[in-house]
């Protein structure tokens, strides 16, 4: 279990420290070395004059008197998790591992493959650490293929074609070439913005709403297409999505089966609700709002 210490420092500022369980010497020990504490904690080398007393000393030793005063926190688990919502609780669910290996800035939300199910996008990695932390460069960016259920599977960059090296930050979705196929934007800190179009994925239905003078794009509004009494997954238009970043208006959903409807809730909620009926095949509709 990964503990934090709130204390205040020499400045009289709240600080941090991480810290874990240390079965060696049978308590809570700190991760940060004897040079970075001896800065901030105060009496720190006179209580702890050697690194051999450093190695050896449990939390509240390193605080000293400051140690009554400290708030302390635990974490069950650092992995990257995402949480489900079962109707009267959240279920959490830790993501692949391959998602644990850097940092995201951006999860986009949507059906890249086509097959009717919502997938889940990353832009990874982040450099700018403090001297003590190695760079998080492990990442490349991450599809991750959705099963409808809430299971996620890692795709490889080799098969998604989606590698980035860089220090992804903002990314956005959008089809850009109105082929039906949601392509992604990722930009990169001090490097090329990156621009991956999707030519592998099944074609969907390209969706533009229209709504009123002050929401043209009918920001707020949810979509879903309906198989006869089945309903696929709901898709929001959202003025944001991720760091410094805005997903395409223009929807696509994916399509399970040859979808009968669209159904749409315009913005302002329950009872804004309209169901558009599809032909078979049809390829994009425009709905304004009622």
């Amino acid at each position: 279990m990964f503990l934090y210490f709130g204390f205040f420092g020499q400045r009289g500022r709240p600080d941090v420290i991480l810290a874990q369980q240390d079965p060696r010497i049978g308590g809570v020990a700190p991760l940060a070395s004897y040079a970075r504490l001896s800065l901030g904690v105060p009496g720190l080398t006179s209580r702890l004059p050697t690194f051999g007393a450093f190695a050896d000393a449990k939390m509240d030793q390193v605080l000293g008197p400051l140690a009554s005063s400290a708030v302390r926190f635990g974490a069950t688990t650092l992995d990257h998790m995402i949480f489900l919502n079962r109707g009267d609780h959240f279920e959490a669910r830790p993501l692949p591992h391959e998602a644990q290996l850097a940092p995201a800035f951006y999860a986009g939300i949507a059906d890249f493959d086509g097959d009717g199910q919502e997938d889940l996008f990353l832009s990874q990695n982040f450099f700018a650490t403090d001297v003590a932390t190695p760079r998080y460069d492990a990442g490349r960016s991450l599809l991750l293929r959705g099963d409808g259920a809430g299971g996620l599977e890692a795709v490889p960059g080799q098969r998604s074609g989606l590698i980035v090296y860089g220090e992804q930050r903002g990314a956005a979705y959008a089809d850009f070439d109105r082929d039906g196929r949601l392509d992604i934007a990722v930009s990169q800190n001090g490097d090329s913005t990156r621009l991956f179009r999707n030519v592998g994925a099944k074609p969907g239905l390209r969706v533009t709403l229209v709504g009123p003078a002050g929401n043209p794009s009918a920001v707020g509004a949810q979509m879903r297409l309906r198989y006869g009494e089945r309903a696929g997954p709901v898709r929001e238009i959202q003025a944001g999505s991720g760091y410094w970043s805005e997903n395409g208006a223009v929807q696509v959903l994916g399509r399970a089966d040859e979808p009968t409807a669209l159904w749409i809730r315009w913005p302002g909620g329950e009872g804004r609700e309209q169901v558009v009926p599809l032909t078979a095949g049809q390829r994009e509709v425009t709905v304004r709002m009622p």
